[in-house]
């Protein structure tokens, strides 16, 4: 007989029920660990392109010790362009977002029309604009289809523009030569590019040349390539003394950090990103997850292959006895190992097919899935090893099995030490997924609902209005018009949006001489401010239309005055007991000329994640300091008010009355959710894989239960027979299992504690550890074990004797 012949009979015995649900699981946990996989290498591959990407890097503040728990990119660029002669360092770029340009009296206005049109709709607002230096092209890979970009980087008033753009503003790529218009200043599209790929950091449609003059250096995202062997620290040292050559004496506690460009999308902790950040721990967990899923598979694949022998033992007995040598047997288990295995990893290629996309949208990704050569290399690869190893291991213990011993009626594989373990690693591992699940849901809800000194239930928050239409005293037109639609209760501007991150401020001097360590941050706000954003008001009053004089005033001789709401915290740092006292205090502020008066006191405030420090702050009315930036609406509404009606109603009536385009309408809570994207991603992980761990678990307990029950029929029977009752043979079988389970408790549970406390500590805020949560994990994991076994032993014990014991 042929090895194919012997090969067709072999499966066809094992091919049960059970044989066909381990086969679909086998593959399916495959599946899992090659999207895990392709979800690895993207995150990875991020700006892996970029050229010389080994000496580029960018330049970040750590501002940890001012209370921001973030590495702050934007940064000036006069400070690393004065290090140009220094032999570490080889070149500099300046990305400059076009609303920063603000600080040098720059009035590139994104707003801009055609020339030539008479009709106000053409007038449109450009995406993502950045003032970019000549020398990009060294930085940065482009891939430009139309014009010269580097033209345009030397030319004034010349604009790159991305493909996607140009068809949005002129429905055709060949743009070169048109004309925008934008402040009585035209521009011409003097390059198109290739729209950026997914996988990088960067996220600009519009590139434009540095002005011929600045009145001092902006502010923006500064990239430094080093020489061949730089070491890092030495320059970041180098760059830190240069910072602080400009600084005043509380910068000293901050430090200044470079990090790899291929580095800055997984490792970036900035709101100010030009894109949202991923997550180096969701890498690292997905990593760790195919790992365990692959080990789980496997040894799920190698416990079937050994209780399968008692499906074919007889066979094998007989091919001995005829004749067959040790090799023969061998060489079969080998080729029926690689065999199934191939088959199922076609079927798992199928599975990650079919499963992709809806996988992108649980983790926020865009992996894809190409079936090219190296993907089937993969396959033939992941095909051989797996199926030797199991056909090597399975091969070994049958080949040396004695013939009486095979020629037994049940014979099974005994449940050695290697078995047990793994049956043992597989509940500890259910075990721990549980309760790291459940801590994280536990957390990401907490943080969902916890104070932070604002609301965001039923507020709206509309983006990208110009600051000149918000914090200008005679032209708050919108945010009255916006106050006047049906289900508005109040609306009030802010410069920045608050779950996400503040800007510096400025260091004021209280009446005892006090003055707040590190960077004040101040919220730029107009009236009605407290009730907008639900602020919880501890003295005084907040910014009211009946106190015109509240708003920010310059006079004449360069003096500036406005009026304050603080923290609470700010009043204790300041040395003050009671917040009623600071009421009409007037702080001052020497070097920018600058007094303000408190008019009221509000409770704590967090901006942006639980991650970060409670930072004392204050909201100011008007005093405005990006002319040409742009801030926000944030709205209050009623319980009945209709979101998808405003989202419509507004930015139509933005564009109709005040030509304010391309707005954005959210809901703040969903913008709070924001902050938590890396956190829900690997909770979402979680979930997936402790539905699938549980059912491997299941599914290995199932095929080794059988073959057990199997075995012990006989021994069932009489027992039977001699006047026990079913509970107590459910029972007698079910008791090693448990004992397995309570065994793999003791290492899952101080895992699972010290993993999940870890990942507590990166929160400010956050829950204790719920002793409940290992209880219950135990309980749920047990209970699960406990039902498969009784419900097989059961099932064995419910035979009569008569129908076991007659072939005996």
């Amino acid at each position: 007989m042929s090895i194919l012949e012997q090969l067709i009979i072999s499966i066809r015995t094992k091919a049960t029920r059970l044989f066909w649900l381990h086969f679909v699981s086998y593959s399916a946990g495959l599946a899992a660990v090659i999207l895990l996989a392709l979800f690895v290498k993207y995150e990875l591959s991020y700006d892996s392109n970029q050229p010389d990407k080994q000496q580029v890097y960018r330049a970040h503040v750590d501002f940890t010790s001012f209370g921001f728990d973030t590495l702050m990119p934007m940064r000036d660029l006069a400070v690393a362009k004065a290090l140009l002669n220094d032999t570490d360092v080889e070149d500099v770029l300046g990305l400059i977002p076009a609303e920063f340009m603000g600080y040098v009296g720059h009035h590139f206005n994104t707003e801009v029309s055609h020339v030539g049109a008479n009709n106000g709709d053409t007038k449109v607002k450009l995406k993502n604009v950045y003032f970019a230096s000549s020398n990009l092209s060294r930085f940065i890979n482009l891939d430009v289809i139309r014009g010269d970009i580097n033209e345009v980087l030397n030319t004034p008033n010349q604009l790159a523009i991305s493909e996607s753009e140009a068809i949005r503003l002129f429905s055709d790529i060949d743009v070169i030569g048109e004309r925008l218009t934008a402040e009585e200043q035209n521009y011409t599209i003097g390059a198109v590019f290739k729209d950026l790929p997914a996988q990088t950091h960067f996220a600009f449609d519009v590139l434009i040349a540095f002005p011929t003059t600045l009145e001092k250096q902006p502010h923006g995202y500064v990239y430094i390539k080093t020489a061949v062997d730089t070491n890092i620290e030495e320059l970041e040292a180098k760059l830190f003394e240069q910072y602080l050559k400009t600084k005043s004496a509380e910068h000293k506690t901050v430090q200044y950090k470079l990090i790899n460009i291929t580095d800055i999308y997984l490792k970036g902790r900035s709101t100010y990103e030009m894109k949202a950040p991923g997550s180096i721990t969701a890498v690292a967990i997905a990593s760790g997850l195919i790992f365990i899923i692959f080990l789980q598979i496997t040894c799920n694949f190698i416990n079937f292959n050994l209780v399968s022998v008692g499906m074919t033992a007889k066979q094998i007995a007989i091919k001995k006895a005829i004749g067959a040598s040790r090799g023969q047997l061998f060489r079969l288990f080998i080729v029926e190992s690689i065999v199934l295995t191939g088959f199922a990893v076609v079927l798992s290629l199928a599975f990650v097919e079919l499963s992709h996309v809806y996988f992108n949208q649980l983790v926020e990704s865009h992996i894809s899935f190409v079936l090219d050569k190296s993907m089937v290399w993969m396959a033939i690869l992941i095909t051989c090893v797996i199926g030797l190893f199991n056909g090597v291991y399975a091969g070994l213990v049958v080949a040396n099995v004695d013939v009486k011993l095979l020629v037994r009626t049940h014979y099974q594989y005994h449940l050695g030490l290697f078995v047990k373990g793994i049956l043992s690693f597989q509940a500890g591992l259910a075990t721990f997924i549980f309760i790291v699940f459940v801590i994280a849901q536990l957390q990401l809800e907490f943080v969902a609902n916890m104070d932070v000194g604002y609301q965001t239930k039923n507020r709206l928050i509309v983006k990208n209005i110009p600051t000149t239409q918000l914090f200008d005293e005679n032209n708050t037109r919108a945010i009255s018009a916006i106050s006047k639609l049906p289900g508005v209760i109040s609306a009030t501007a802010t410069d920045i949006n608050l779950t996400e991150q503040v800007r510096g401020g400025v260091q004021l001097t209280w009446p005892n001489g006090q003055v707040v360590d590190g960077v004040a941050p101040s919220v730029v706000t107009s009236f009605d401010v407290v009730t907008a954003l639900g602020l919880k008001l501890l003295a005084g009053r907040g910014f009211s239309r009946d106190f015109q004089s509240d708003w920010f005033e310059k006079q004449a001789d360069g003096s500036e005055h406005v009026a304050l709401i603080v923290t609470e915290s700010m009043v204790s740092l300041a040395g003050y007991e009671s917040v009623q006292q600071v009421i009409g205090m007037t702080l001052s502020n020497a070097e920018a000329n600058l007094s303000a008066t408190i008019v009221g006191v509000v409770a704590d405030v967090k901006v942006g994640s639980a991650k970060h420090k409670m930072t004392p702050l204050s909201f100011n009315l008007g005093r405005n300091y990006l002319p040409n930036g742009y801030g926000n609406i944030v709205i209050k509404l009623s319980d009945d008010a209709s979101f998808t009606d405003l989202k419509t109603q507004i930015p139509a009536l933005l564009k109709s009355r005040f030509a304010i385009f391309d707005t954005e309408v959210s809901r703040f809570d969903d913008d709070y959710a924001k902050n938590y994207k890396n956190e829900h991603r690997i909770t979402t992980l979680s979930k997936w894989l402790l539905i699938l761990s549980t059912s491997l678990t299941v599914i290995s307990l199932a095929v080794l239960v059988s073959q057990t029950v199997l075995s012990q029929q006989k021994e069932l029977a009489i027992k039977k027979v001699l006047g026990a009752t079913a509970a107590q043979l459910v029972t007698a079988v079910s008791v090693s299992y448990l004992k397995l389970v309570s065994l793999s408790l003791v290492v899952s549970i101080p895992l699972a504690y010290w993993l999940t406390n870890n990942w507590l500590s990166s929160f400010n805020d956050r829950i204790g550890q719920p002793i409940w949560v290992y209880g219950l994990s135990a309980l749920v994991v047990a209970a699960i074990t406990w039902l498969t076994v009784a419900s097989l032993a059961f099932k064995a014990a419910s035979t009569r004797p008569s129908l076991v014991l007659r072939n005996e």
